[in-house]
């Protein structure tokens, strides 16, 4: 494997990529995109990584502004083992928590909340219809069952009843057609008006 840094693709063909001038020839190209977080650190003027990621405190608030706190991808909020944690729907999920609860407690008058603390759930991920994987502690799975345990935790996510059910039906009317329907990412074809329409 050969790592390139700094080298702009130029263009994809069925026959590869060309990279800096020079073509890579390929059946398969990959392209996987990176994350950029939400330019609250601009607006909010404070320490950002390199990402933009708002660097807050482990009580997920901005440091000189106790009443501003940052959760979700915007912030860079360290594991116990004093990593970063990643930019996932758990960590955002389980910040938001922490935020509420330390907002209702200050409303209330009640004491601060000990520092924000992480709880890894473990991952899961789908790669395609009948697959997924699934790693918690020493539990790894892969396969249809992996992928059945992530729709059902997809589903128990999902706040409204109704939402849950429509999801629900999608997928199955999915896997019976084997047609994607809205997972399609499409760009729209630009037509230009013809002579009679601009008249």
């Amino acid at each position: 494997m050969e790592v390139r840094l700094g080298h702009v693709v130029e263009q994809v063909d069925a026959k590869g990529v060309i990279v800096a001038g020079e073509r890579i020839s390929s059946e398969n190209v990959i392209w996987a995109a990176g994350m950029k977080a939400s330019p609250a650190g601009k607006w909010l003027a404070v320490e950002t990584d390199r990402a933009g990621r708002v660097k807050v405190k482990p009580d997920l608030t901005i440091p000189g502004h106790p009443e501003t706190f940052v959760v979700g991808d915007t912030a860079l909020t360290m594991s116990k083992e004093g990593k970063p944690l990643a930019g996932v729907a758990q960590v955002a999920m389980q910040e938001g928590t922490y935020a509420g609860r330390a907002i209702a407690k200050r409303v209330a008058g009640g004491p601060t909340l000990p520092p924000f603390k992480y709880f890894d759930k473990g991952n899961l991920a789908t790669i395609g219809w009948n697959y997924a994987i699934l790693e918690s502690g020493k539990l790894k799975l892969a396969g249809f069952l992996a992928r059945v345990i992530w729709a059902f935790v997809h589903i128990f996510f999902i706040l409204e009843a109704q939402d849950r059910i429509v999801i629900f039906m999608k997928w199955v009317y999915g896997i019976i057609t084997k047609k994607r329907g809205s997972r399609i990412i499409e760009e729209p074809i630009l037509c230009q008006p013809s002579d009679q329409e601009l008249q």
